[in-house]
């Protein structure tokens, strides 16, 4: 099977040195799309925001407590939180640089891949203008022959490279790295929170704290926090089933692919649920 996969392994990830360039942080998410990211961090921003006293955020894409890697720290007597979908560099994830670097901690937030590339195709669907199965194929020449774009903001092999590399990381500097899956943040949200807050080392730790920040950042809330006019729209309130996209084909070339490149185990069994 041909891919880009090792193309952007050498010409991309290994001269992605952004870890190494950005302002130090307490700790950085690193997530895959789709997979709840803007979920954990209203959670955390909710919980830094009632431990210190401040105003919690009003809107749902509100950075003052959980921001980008570049961006200045609105208060900076808390602990400074980044998040980024940040493929990490071969020339970073290995036994012998790794240890001595002085990297945050990290938070890794996956979800089933197959039901994150179903979900950012839905999301773009209608601005890539293409079927799901070129999409799943990372297609470029379909995107050209109608003219739209060159490529996809994110792809198969995109998710394949982020996940190998911070599984690398993961497997290094386990101490350091908490996996955090988005289907048990689901399942027990107090509970993955609460981990998430002891991992940190952030402050107060109170059951009832928590509780408020989960509370909180249900899909109802959330969605009030979104604003009108906004392209995207965070919270989804569809139920459909997210693997009924797949044909048959399309299953094979999932599966194909991630059996050949994918070296990361998440603990999702890739062929149940289809």
């Amino acid at each position: 099977m041909y891919s880009p996969y090792w193309f952007a392994r050498i010409t991309r990830d290994l001269t992605n040195l952004s870890l190494l360039r950005q302002p130090p942080c307490h700790a950085q998410i690193v997530s895959l799309h789709q997979s709840g990211t803007h979920w954990l961090r209203h959670m955390l921003s909710v919980y830094l925001a009632k431990s210190y006293d401040l105003p919690e955020p009003a809107l749902l894409y509100d950075s003052d407590f959980v921001m980008s890697p570049k961006q200045p720290a609105k208060y900076p007597h808390i602990p400074r939180i980044v998040s980024s979908h940040s493929v990490a560099s071969p020339a970073i994830a290995n036994a012998v640089v790794l240890p001595l670097l002085r990297l945050p901690k990290f938070i890794l937030l996956v979800r089933d891949p197959r039901i994150v590339l179903s979900s950012h195709y839905e999301r773009e669907k209608n601005r890539y203008g293409i079927a799901f199965s070129d999409y799943l194929r990372a297609n470029t020449r379909a995107l050209r022959k109608i003219g739209r774009r060159k490529r996809f903001d994110k792809d198969i092999w995109w998710d394949i490279r982020f996940q190998n590399s911070w599984y690398k990381i993961l497997s290094l500097q386990p101490e350091r790295t908490l996996l955090v899956r988005y289907e048990d943040m689901q399942a027990k949200p107090e509970q993955k929170l609460l981990e998430v807050i002891r991992f940190l080392d952030l402050p107060v730790q109170d059951p009832a704290v928590v509780n408020h920040a989960v509370q909180q950042s249900s899909k109802e809330a959330m969605a009030k926090k979104e604003l009108a006019n906004k392209r995207y729209k965070v919270v989804r309130q569809d139920n459909k089933d997210p693997l009924a996209i797949y044909s048959e084909d399309d299953k094979r070339f999932f599966l194909e692919a991630y059996r050949k490149f994918c070296k990361a185990d998440f603990g999702y069994d890739l062929e149940a649920g289809w």
